[in-house]
């Protein structure tokens, strides 16, 4: 059997995932800040997809959950931790070891970097075999990232301004959330796996936060009600990730202990 014909319906949607992350990060580097948080929210929906059509359809190899991780090391340990030093960088400072707010921007996005990694890595070891996740998945860590840059991050990019919708600049927020979401990674505390209304909501949740660049563009000559609109929805999606980051570990405790 040919290459091409070991490949699975839902290995389409995995490699769909990981080539999305690759473009985010072609796009992040040319200052298109919203184009690749775009990309990388499509990435999660792709994600998704292949795991339910691997379910649904079943798979023709065994390779699945490799293929699984490596897109996901892309779409949600590498491109969100780039997008986060090259929004926040000083860009008149070129070296990322120039300035000491440089140096530090580049050490938050590195560990966030690397704890993706660690946790995907852990995931594809055994963790997967469990009824719960250890830490935070990776891609809720991403979500949650990608959510606060774009109410907090840049205000303006290679793309039009008047497509940013920030409430305003405040790195410190934005750092702050990549050592906790490193942190909640690589812990040993319990998050259920998404799934049943957990899942329904995740995708009200990340429906909310694609909205911007779906409806938002219809009114985007109304300046006022786009940047309402656009804040209102990220919002929303960030408050649902949010219960998911404090709630979640709750929620499995409790249902632990009336088991």
């Amino acid at each position: 059997m040919s290459a091409l014909g070991k490949v699975s319906f839902g290995d389409l949607f995995t490699l769909a995932n990981g080539v999305l992350g690759f473009v985010a990060i072609a796009y992040v580097v040319a200052g298109s800040y919203l184009y690749a948080t775009g990309l990388l929210l499509i990435s999660m929906i792709m994600d998704g997809l292949d795991g339910y059509s691997a379910r649904r359809f079943g798979s023709k190899h065994t390779r699945g959950q490799v293929l699984d991780s490596i897109s996901d090391s892309i779409s949600f340990a590498f491109a969100p931790a780039l997008l986060i030093y090259a929004e926040l960088r000083d860009p008149l400072v070129a070296s990322p070891t120039g300035s000491l707010e440089n140096f530090a921007i580049l050490i938050c996005a590195a560990a966030f970097m690397a704890a993706g990694l660690f946790r995907l890595a852990r995931f594809s070891a055994g963790g997967y075999q469990l009824r719960y996740f250890t830490g935070i998945p990776a891609p809720a860590a991403a979500l949650f990232i990608l959510l606060v840059c774009m109410l907090f991050g840049a205000t303006d990019g290679s793309e039009s301004s008047d497509l940013y919708f920030a409430i305003d600049e405040v790195p410190v927020v934005i750092l702050l959330c990549a050592v906790a979401s490193s942190m909640l990674m690589v812990s040993q505390i319990p998050y259920p796996k998404v799934k049943g209304w957990m899942a329904k909501v995740s995708a009200m949740g990340i429906a909310a936060a694609i909205m911007p660049y779906i409806v938002g563009l219809a009114i985007v000559d109304d300046q006022q009600l786009y940047t309402a609109f656009s804040r209102t929805a990220t919002g929303i999606a960030l408050a649902l990730t949010i219960c998911y980051v404090i709630g979640g570990p709750l929620y499995e405790r409790r249902k632990r202990a009336e088991s």
